[in-house]
């Protein structure tokens, strides 16, 4: 009895669960991946000396045909050298270099103007139409696309036609289209000017400061002995005032001091006057300085747009 039961207990195997194949899944497969990536990195570099090694040798190898090709210029130079000077010879080989060149140049051009332009045309059509079908399902005609295609070349050539015409009319009409730009002696000229203009101004500006100055100067000296005598007689004055004057006299008296014949009136009118003067002497260069300087900002900005 018991040896039946022992048999069937080896006969079945333990079941793993789905969370258990999960883990191993998780636990194996960034091992796995990284092994592969480490094997992958190891056999580049196996390929990659052993194609360094091959390049190496094949520069060697060109090295020696290029040795090869001028001893076969200067054995051509020394046949043509027979029947010609030398000189002629050798000129005699550089011109059929110089076709032979040519004619490789004039193949490849060919060439390159039919693979233009260097897109995957293929591929973006492709993904166009995947863009279409997903956009428009089984509706989508992909007939469209070249009509897109067709009227956005029509569009480029019109507006190039467009373009040379408007560029003929501004060639016929003087002074259309857009300004020439100035060349580096003209710039050079207009600069040197600018700056002698502006030289004088500030003289200008200098030399009137400096004669409202003088000016202002000048007339607070002779202004200053008439206060010296006006304090002078100020002690008069108050041995009057206390000798026997009223109240109703010392009035008049401090309005005359304040009337406009006074030499402290007269200050006052000639320092507005100076000041005045000043302005208006100021005012005149300084508008001239911010004018050429709007005409510099405006030139810099036209320069900065071309």
């Amino acid at each position: 009895m018991s040896q039946p039961e022992t048999g069937r207990t080896k006969g079945t195997a333990p079941r793993t669960s789905l969370l258990d194949v999960i883990k191993v899944v998780l636990r194996l497969g960034p091992k796995q991946i990284n092994d592969e990536i480490q094997l992958a990195i190891s056999q580049m570099k196996t390929k990659g000396v052993a194609a360094g090694i091959a390049v190496a040798l094949m520069v060697v190898g060109a090295v020696f045909l290029a040795f090869l090709v001028v001893a076969l210029i200067v054995a051509a130079v020394a046949a043509f050298a027979l029947i010609f000077e030398l000189w002629a010879a050798a000129l005699i080989v550089a011109g059929i270099f110089l076709i032979i060149a040519l004619i490789f140049a004039l193949i490849g051009l060919l060439k390159f103007k039919k693979t233009m332009p260097l897109l995957p045309e293929d591929a973006i059509r492709g993904f166009r139409l995947d863009l279409g079908v997903a956009r428009e399902g089984t509706s989508f005609d992909p007939q469209s696309l070249d009509r897109e295609d067709a009227e956005r070349r029509r569009e480029k050539e019109e507006s190039k036609q467009a373009a040379a015409e408007q560029a003929k009319k501004d060639a016929k009409t003087p002074g259309a289209g857009e300004p020439t730009a100035p060349t580096y002696s003209e710039l050079l000229r207009r600069t040197a000017l600018r700056r002698e203009h502006l030289a004088s101004l500030q003289d200008q500006i200098t030399t009137g400061t400096r004669q409202i100055g003088e000016t202002v100067r000048e007339k607070t000296s002779r202004e200053k002995p008439g206060k010296n005598k006006t304090s002078k007689d100020k002690p008069g004055k108050d041995k009057t005032s206390r000798a026997g004057t009223t109240g109703a006299t010392a009035k008049p008296a401090r309005a005359d001091r304040r009337s406009p014949g006074t030499p402290e009136s007269g200050t006052r009118e000639s320092t507005a006057h100076a000041a005045g003067e000043h302005v208006a002497a100021r005012w005149k260069p300084l508008a001239v300085v911010a004018g050429s300087a709007a005409a510099g900002a405006v030139f810099l900005r036209e320069l900065v747009k071309k």
